[in-house]
């Protein structure tokens, strides 16, 4: 019995390539010299790819892949996938959701805390005066006892809630549905923001999110408000949030995503009330580890017949 075809269009690790070998005969898109030579020779037989947030999969892949039973996504975010097509197809589409919720929870802990407690402004201080602990430095607040919010109440948000109440924080949050779970729920996300001190983004990216944190969304924050993004740059106006944070609309923000004209963005590089990372909340060798173990057991259950875990169609 021959093994079913796969395509590997993300970067996994040594052992999952290892794993997936013994039962898959994989194919990997990226190392290919000439993309649209490898589809010709090999399209016509895959059954599953294994992608990631980053990269599309459009009606054009799927017509390339007529076989295609199974788009098992790396990633917590599926809005690069085309979800009707692949409904009509009859394709299931599986993400990664949960594998990565501490990392992003810790990240975005880490980026309130950076903004919040001023470290990089104090650490260049700090620096600059030779290491001396006597020299310059920059009072700031403290997140404990502070009222939070958080927009987006998934695997990522309820970990991040986790860590807030271990700060003693106020919790609130806006989701597309209220759940079962002791915090204060505002049904819009102006209302929200004008409720909070701190306001994390957690939400999904696509369509429906876009530009969800926008001037009355900024201006509802205030100014003691800090803005922390650790979901998708374009849930976020960029334009606006600089235009806050120059006004002092805003105090501060922490991002690990962005999207914007290169100008905006160029203008966050010069602002010490901004911390920011390069899209990496999701980024730890323990996430890695759990991404590709679920993938390759979703894989197994799939073409066993079996249920599968994360399945989003």
């Amino acid at each position: 019995m021959s093994k079913p075809d796969v395509i590997i269009n993300a970067p996994i690790t040594d052992d999952n390539r290892r794993r997936l070998s013994a039962d898959y005969a994989l194919h990997f898109i990226e190392e290919a010299p000439d993309r649209e030579a490898f589809l010709d020779t090999v399209g016509g037989d895959i059954q599953a790819i294994i992608t990631d947030g980053p990269r599309d999969i459009d009606k054009a892949l799927m017509d390339r892949l007529p076989k295609l039973a199974l788009i098992a996504g790396m990633a917590v975010g599926v809005n690069r996938f085309d979800l009707a097509e692949a409904e009509k197809r009859g394709i299931t589409i599986t993400n990664a959701s949960g594998t990565n919720a501490a990392s992003c929870a810790d990240l975005a802990v880490g980026l309130l805390l950076a903004v919040v407690r001023k470290i990089l402004p104090n650490d260049r201080l700090m620096r600059s005066a030779g290491g001396d602990e006597n020299g310059p430095k920059i009072f700031s607040d403290t997140i404990t006892g502070k009222n939070v919010g958080i927009l987006g109440l998934g695997a990522i948000g309820g970990a991040f809630a986790t860590r807030a109440a271990a700060f003693d924080m106020e919790i609130a949050y806006h989701n597309r549905r209220q759940k079962d779970v002791p915090y204060t729920y505002y049904p819009d996300v102006p209302s929200l923001a004008a409720n909070v001190r701190y306001l994390m983004v957690s939400c999904p990216g696509g369509e429906e999110t876009h530009h969800l944190v926008n001037t009355e969304v900024l201006e509802a924050l205030g100014p003691d408000g800090v803005l922390i993004n650790i979901a998708r740059g374009s849930v976020v106006d960029t334009a606006a949030l600089v235009t806050a944070l120059d006004n002092g609309v805003i105090a501060g923000a922490g991002l690990d995503v962005l999207e914007g004209a290169a100008a905006d963005l160029q203008a966050l590089c010069g602002m010490d009330n901004v911390v920011m990372t390069p899209h990496l909340a999701g980024n730890t060798f323990e996430a890695e580890q759990a991404r590709n173990e679920l993938v390759a057991d979703i894989l197994d259950d799939f073409f066993a017949g079996r249920p599968v875990t994360n399945k989003i169609l």
